[in-house]
């Protein structure tokens, strides 16, 4: 077979391909991380790029298009990604894992038999108040004792994680931690001060690992066939350039940062850690690992110090992960007196219920649709996206991130026009798109000329941009598929809330509080969480966000080493409800598929 080159652009990035392989594949060994949420099965048309020489021309899929000849493409990438930062905020005693104390050691006189590593054992001992007989041997800072010794007069800076010696200096210089969240779509670091707790830079990125799937079952499957290696290695590049970043912001070394925690879900855990998800995808999809984590940062391949630490949250089951106790850290919630409800709407859907007494959490497979994997005109939210609609003065109306024309829609956005459609009187509760003949209102009436035919099953549509109003030459809308993929998603979630009141014995009127995390919920509007039945209508009073409380979690167990051990506690205190094997789940799931009914 022959070999071609190709060339993706704006990057401007050569890469030699062997005939037969596909654009995708080839954009993976140019290192680019292109977006495929269905993992290259050329299911979800995400991967579209544009081929300006070679054949064949014009905007293809490149999960399904052969390289058979030099080609040069335009990789059709989005906007920046709007990449939700911020947290809830509580006050915490700043007591890390990782601290510095000042020790004098005692000199060894002539006939002395104390060694060095145990006068300075006795040293740190006393000046950290921990158990001498505790402080396990370092060979490698043990062989260099003696001259550190004599080159600052006995007098040392010790860096200790817990009870173990980490480092030796001269001086008492700042000792630096990250926070990472790593979703399945976003990462996200904190570089903090262990001592002070301030918070001196925050990086992002988008996990590069979507190039194999948007899911964790898509990942999973890779992970499966082809070793967790490969997958493990790109969050390993992608927290060290996360790293990078933030020491470039702060004016600070990697080699000053101790240690970092990390919270994920059960699949992105163990990813990160090097361990197979295979038990998370069979029976009875229970995780390998589930409790908390204290690995070497070198054996992952981690570029902070040496001999710096990871710090694994524990995860509560296999598909409700580190991330939901990191939120449950955040919140207290193992402390709160009302019963409350945690929503971590992301890829996939984590739900906690319940008080300080008593507390139920379910995974539901949400995500994807509200991510835009499974939606024709779907994106996360990026530049070009309607994340917001409705209609004002007289008008259907919409906002895009960033401004400008419009690319497609993200999940907020996807939520406020079914909401639009569902109350205005152009779809009825089935999720049926009326026509005009039986529209009851004037906004329906107004929008007729919106509802549009695409596709060769001739598919209804809602129109909200035609080829020259959107921002790609291409139509953004919204079709009668995508209302029923919708459907498939607030209805599991529904299910999951349903389901553990019924395990808790409690009525969903009593649930005092919602709080809403991660991204997608922090952008939505309550009212359209409920208007499409995804949250009841009668707590939307009730719905607080609260940011990105995953990755609070994380800095909070990176700032308290007794917050970070309060984590097991509150792993183990959750039930878990598996929906999956629930006898009422799938009544349930049906029942719930229905938008709520509306009064004209």
């Amino acid at each position: 077979m022959s070999d071609y080159r190709v060339r993706f652009m704006p990057q401007n990035v050569d890469v030699t391909a062997e005939e037969g392989t596909d654009l995708l594949t080839a954009q993976i060994r140019a290192g680019l991380h292109p977006d495929a949420p269905c993992g290259g099965k050329g299911t979800c048309g995400k991967c579209l790029v544009n081929i300006v020489e070679g054949t064949p021309l014009g905007v293809q899929k490149a999960c399904t298009t052969k390289v058979t000849c030099d080609m040069t493409v335009n990789v059709q990438t989005g906007g920046k990604h709007a990449i939700l930062l911020e947290g809830v905020h509580r006050q915490i005693r700043i007591a890390s894992a990782v601290r510095s104390v000042n020790v004098t050691v005692q000199r060894c006189e002539l006939g002395g038999n104390l060694s060095d590593w145990k006068r300075l054992k006795m040293a740190v001992a006393e000046a950290a108040s921990i158990d001498e007989a505790s402080i396990v041997p370092n060979m490698r800072l043990i062989s260099g004792l003696y001259r550190i010794l004599q080159a600052n007069d006995y007098s040392l800076n010790v860096v200790l994680c817990g009870n173990e010696i980490l480092d030796l200096r001269a001086a008492d210089d700042p000792v630096y931690v990250m926070a990472f969240d790593i979703g399945t779509t976003t990462i996200v670091g904190y570089l903090l001060n262990a001592v002070t707790g301030e918070e001196l830079a925050v990086s992002s990125m988008l996990n590069p690992q979507s190039e194999h799937g948007a899911d964790v079952i898509e990942r999973s499957n890779y992970a499966i066939s082809n070793g967790v290696e490969e997958l493990g290695a790109l969050v390993h590049e992608a927290l060290n350039e996360l790293i990078g970043q933030a020491v470039k912001k702060a004016g600070v070394s990697r080699e000053q940062i101790y240690m970092i925690s990390v919270v994920g879900n059960t699949c992105m855990h163990h990813l990160f850690a090097g361990v197979s998800p295979e038990a998370l995808v069979h029976a009875p999809y229970n995780p390998t690992v589930s409790e908390g984590l204290m690995l070497k940062a070198s054996d992952l391949e981690i570029g902070i110090f040496p001999e710096g630490k990871v710090m694994l949250l524990p995860n509560i089951a296999g598909f409700v992960g580190a991330d939901t106790v990191g939120v449950l850290l955040a919140t207290e919630f193992d402390e709160l007196e009302e019963l409350s409800l945690a929503i971590d709407i992301g890829t996939n859907g984590e739900m906690v219920m319940g008080n300080k007494d008593r507390r139920v959490a379910c995974s539901t497979a949400a995500g994807p649709a509200f991510e835009g994997a499974k939606i024709a005109c779907g994106m996360r939210g990026a530049k070009g996206a309607i994340d917001h609609a409705g209609w004002k003065d007289g008008q259907f109306v919409f906002s895009v991130i960033g401004g400008g024309k419009p690319v497609g829609i993200c999940g907020s956005g996807l939520m406020d026009i079914i909401t639009f459609m569902l109350e205005k009187g152009l779809m009825d509760e089935m999720g049926r798109m009326l026509d005009a003949d039986e529209y009851e209102t004037e906004e329906a009436e107004s929008c007729a000329d919106r509802i549009i035919r695409i596709g060769e099953n001739n598919m209804k549509a809602f129109l909200l941009a035609d080829e020259n109003e959107s921002g790609n030459g291409r139509p953004v809308y919204l079709s009668q598929k995508d209302i029923r993929e919708v459907q498939l998603a607030k209805s599991a979630m529904a299910a999951g809330i349903t389901l553990m009141a019924d395990t808790l014995g409690v009525e969903i009127g009593d649930i005092k509080k919602v709080m809403i995390a991660g991204a997608f919920g922090n952008y939505m509007e309550p009212h359209s969480a409920c208007g499409i039945g995804m949250i009841p209508g009668e707590l939307e009073e009730r719905i607080v966000p609260v940011g990105n409380a995953a990755g609070e979690g994380a800095k909070i167990a990176a700032l308290n080493y007794e917050e970070y051990k309060r984590c097991e506690k509150i792993a183990a205190g959750c039930e878990f409800l598996e929906l999956a094997t629930h006898p009422d789940f799938q009544d349930t799931f049906v029942d719930l598929m229905e938008f709520p009914e509306q009064e004209f």
